[in-house]
């Protein structure tokens, strides 16, 4: 069975339009499903309308106050019966074509996980191609592997990958690109990347570019900090080792005074740095068993 889940949050004036939509063309794909909208929430109708259209194949959940996008997921993903799961956004922008053809895809090619890329002739909103592409830049350079589009809101997953790294999804935003770090970091999942279109939204979008782009970022961190931080401080470490023993060395045959005191603590701070890493990357490995074995 795929489970579709559709996190919703005073989406009124789409939600309706999308669950035909997404019923119409299900319904002759032939495979198996059902649709679990997660209202967190909302303060219009919209788990009104879920809850009037509520059948074999689509139930609504719903929170009683606003706790995120990434809460919305982990609610869906807890409560999917199918053992695979796809996010798909209420507000309109997914073709339940595309959809298809990712579960397709995962199928076919008996993937962990697939990501629906948008095409370049997708809607994009125009004062937020700048950021966009300056956050891109720099996802990219903390990646392991270049990602074409890591927030992208249509992905895929099999139901026991995705239960494993569900709690370090963040409970609000960012819960799309968390979810690529994961995938990549983790190193051991077959993953794969399909073109979809989107269309332009239905209603307003609570996305804050700049404050959102910046926690983005942190979450990151996060991320990278837990799968690879001997990486992160050894490499610190190093550098400070490197800088302290060139500058000493350098001031030492300037000035025959010997090793000035800033190149001992650079160096001392360095090694701490490095062994600190060590000890982080234990307690790391420890954290990523304990998921494996949950």
């Amino acid at each position: 069975m795929v489970s579709v889940i559709i996190p919703a949050y005073n989406e009124a004036q789409a939600i309706g339009d999308t669950l035909r939509e997404l019923s119409e063309k299900l319904s002759i794909c032939g495979f198996e499903y059902e649709v679990l909208v997660i209202n967190d929430g909302s303060s219009d109708d919209t788990e009104s309308i879920v809850r009037k259209m509520e059948n074999e194949h689509i139930r609504c959940i719903s929170h009683r106050v606003n706790r995120g996008y990434g809460s919305a997921i982990v609610t869906g993903v807890k409560n999917a019966r199918g053992g695979l799961i796809i996010w798909y956004d209420a507000d309109g922008q997914h073709r339940p074509e595309d959809l298809i053809r990712v579960v397709n895809k995962m199928k076919e090619e008996n993937l962990d996980y697939c990501i629906g890329v948008r095409s370049s002739t997708s809607y994009q909103v125009k004062n937020r191609v700048f950021g966009k592409l300056i956050l891109k830049k720099i996802v990219n350079l903390l990646a392991r592997e270049p990602m074409q589009d890591f927030n992208s809101g249509m992905r895929a997953f099999k139901r026991e990958v995705l239960l494993k790294y569900v709690t370090l999804l963040p409970k609000r935003f960012g819960a799309s690109t968390i979810s690529s770090f994961i995938m990549q970091e983790a190193g051991n999942y077959a993953g794969g990347e399909i073109t979809i279109e989107v269309r332009s939204r239905t209603g307003k979008s609570t996305v804050r570019p700049l404050k959102d782009g910046m926690r983005t970022l942190m979450l990151i961190m996060d991320i990278i900090l837990l799968f690879r931080p001997a990486e992160v401080f050894g490499s610190i470490g190093i550098f400070f080792i490197v800088v302290g023993v060139v500058y000493g060395v350098a001031l030492a045959i300037l000035e025959g005074l010997g090793i000035p005191v800033l190149s001992a603590i650079l160096c001392m701070g360095g090694i701490q740095t490095v062994f600190l890493g060590i000890i982080l990357s234990q307690i790391s490995r420890l954290r990523l068993d304990n998921l494996d074995n949950d």
